[in-house]
């Protein structure tokens, strides 16, 4: 019973699919047709057995919609083919089928080839830089691939200019001319929210990127920089829209500073009771001019002094600025009170040298690039000294009288921030061409002519004072960025002429030398080597380590010995290390000094960094 079931079910597949076999056409049965021939049409530059080769078409191979479709994709492919607006059709690959044989055809529709190039829109790039880019296509059939990677080569040399630059989508070739269109990003708006006080122009004229100019983010970060570098904002945050291709929206968010000090103070010390009053501004009435007014009475000198000063940044469009400055001051040196070197010699309270100038002083300056800046001065001062008991060859120091001079001034600046620099660096060369008037100091005493340095006076003092800022974690892009920092500083100087005594290279203090007393060296020659190291220890500290290596010498004033303040002929430097803060402070940096020297230890307090 079971192996009758199974020859049953046996006769019943064989029945079934011999009906189905006979609705099948005797064709479909049959291998697929073999292609006898390949027709190529429409090609004008590129051969026939290129295309055929490119296709992966061969005569004897089975002829399927699969093979048509891959022969297609490769010559589409090949990148010589479609460029018109419809890419699709720019190959057709059919068969013609002929029994058990087929006969392809090949139907391109090559692209031209290039014999020239028209570029528009180019912008900020000459269109001779854009050509060299796109030479290796002429004279060629125009390639796809190639040209894709061109556009992106465009868009790259954009890129690394800072441009936001690219070729649109009207690219076209027509007669052999490439067309290449190019849209540049330009800033159509620019807003500026946030400010208080400043005028809308003391930001915009301190910017290049201005509104209808091409947008460049590197110029951008150039001119904000520029803009936190003039002291009066506290930070300045860029936003951007992007309402059409080719148009950019800048924003800038200002956050302005305090600008306005009062100073009220009175203070003892070396220079004995002092009282100070003083009013300033460095955004005077939202222009970003500085104006200053000091005021000391007391002192050594038992007198009121009094400094001005004012300036103007832009007086044109060509950045020229102007300052102005009138004081009635009293100058203190040394720091301690002074006397011929003498054992038996009673140093009293009047014996501190200290000099009194009067006059004025105007400077005027240009930018001659991003980076440098030159400075012309006029000065007129008249200073005069006490009458100190001294012997007589140590008098040769007094000496009163007028001092004019053109100032002379070279900077160039590559620092990231002026004020709290981790990069880049800053040189001043400086020529002083001066003229001096000087007379004795008291009633003329014997020798005084011959011991003295008095009379017209001619000379010349110049002078280079260079720094280089290094950081491990680069540039800052904000002035609050905390970073360590490796700071130089190498400052040399001297003079042709006589030099009054005033008018000599001093060093020794806070500024120059720490370590020693202020004033301490002293002569027509000077020296001095600076290293600092500086790690932020908080938000607002920073801790200092320091070396100092200088000295200053020579002149007519070398057999002076003051004390033991003696001038002396020949380099001999002297070195000063130590350890300092500094607090950060809406008046800038405070900054306290304990320095090393030969001589002992000395505590500097001071605002700002040395260098």
């Amino acid at each position: 019973m079971f192996h009758r079931t199974r020859r049953f079910r046996a006769c019943l597949a064989l029945t079934v699919v011999a009906a189905l076999l006979a609705g099948v056409p005797a064709s479909a049965l049959q291998d697929p047709p073999k292609i006898t021939d390949i027709i190529v049409i429409g090609n004008k530059t590129l051969n026939r057995s290129t295309i055929i080769a490119t296709s992966g078409l061969e005569i004897g191979q089975s002829v399927t919609q699969e093979l048509l479709d891959s022969a297609k994709r490769r010559l589409l492919a090949l990148g010589n083919f479609g460029a018109g607006p419809d890419p699709e059709n720019g190959v057709k690959v059919t068969a013609e089928v002929t029994g058990d044989t087929a006969k392809v055809v090949i139907e391109v529709v090559e692209n031209d080839i290039v014999k020239s190039f028209e570029i528009t829109g180019s912008g900020p790039i000459k269109p001779a830089e854009i050509l060299e880019k796109l030479k290796p296509m002429e004279g060629a059939v125009l390639n796809l691939p190639t040209l894709q990677r061109k556009v992106s080569e465009i868009r790259q040399m954009y890129e690394d200019r800072g441009y936001q630059g690219f070729v649109s989508e009207d690219l076209s070739i027509k007669n052999g001319v490439l067309h290449v269109p190019i849209v540049v990003g330009k800033i159509t708006e620019l807003k500026l929210t946030g400010l208080r006080k400043t005028k809308g122009f003391v930001v915009t004229r301190e910017m290049k990127q201005k509104q209808g100019e091409y947008y460049n983010v590197n110029q951008l970060k150039r001119d904000l920089t520029r803009v936190l570098n003039t002291d009066l904002f506290e930070n300045v945050e860029p936003s951007f829209t992007f309402p059409r291709p080719g148009e950019v929206g800048l924003n800038l968010n200002m956050q302005e500073k305090r600008t306005g000090t009062v100073e009220l103070a009175v203070g003892y010390g070396s220079r004995g009771l002092i009282g100070r009053a003083g009013v300033g501004e460095t955004n005077f009435m939202g222009r970003g001019q500085q104006a200053n007014i000091l005021w000391e009475t007391g002192g050594l000198a038992n007198r009121n002094s009094f400094e001005v000063h004012f300036t103007e940044p832009w007086l044109d469009r060509r950045h020229t600025s102007l300052s102005v400055s009138l004081f009635d001051k009293a100058v203190y040196r040394f720091t301690q009170r002074i006397g011929s070197f003498d054992p038996g010699q009673q140093v009293t309270d009047s014996d501190y040298y200290y000099e009194t100038h009067k006059g004025g002083q105007i400077t005027v300056s240009r930018p001659f690039s991003e980076t440098y800046r030159g400075f012309v001065g006029l000065r007129h001062d008249n200073v005069s000294v006490p009458n100190l008991n001294l012997g007589d060859i140590d008098r040769r120091i007094l000496q009163n009288g007028a001092l004019s001079g053109i100032n002379l001034r070279l900077t160039h600046n590559t620092r990231d921030f002026d004020l709290e620099p981790a990069v880049g660096g800053f040189e001043t060369y400086t020529l002083d061409l001066g003229r001096a008037d000087l007379k004795p100091v008291g009633e003329p005493q014997k020798g005084d002519e011959e011991q003295g340095v008095f009379g017209i006076l001619n000379y010349t003092r110049y002078g280079v004072d260079a720094r280089r800022y290094l950081s491990p974690q680069g540039r800052r892009v904000n002035p609050k960025d905390r970073r360590t920092v490796i700071a130089f500083r190498l400052m040399s100087g001297s003079s042709t002429g006589t030099l009054p005594f005033s008018e000599q290279w001093f060093m020794g203090g806070a500024e120059s030398l720490r370590g020693y007393q202020e004033d301490r060296f002293w002569g027509t020659n000077m020296l001095l080597f600076s290293g600092e190291y500086r790690h932020p220890l908080a938000q607002s500290l920073t801790g200092v380590f320091f070396a100092d290596l200088g000295d200053a010498w020579g002149g007519p004033y070398k057999d002076v010995n003051l004390l033991g303040f003696q001038q002396h002929a020949q380099f001999n430097p002297s070195l000063g290390i130590g350890l300092g803060l500094r607090v950060i402070t809406p008046i800038g940096p405070i900054r306290i000094d304990q320095g090393f020297g030969k001589e002992g230890a000395r505590t500097h307090f001071s605002i700002g960094h040395v260098f």
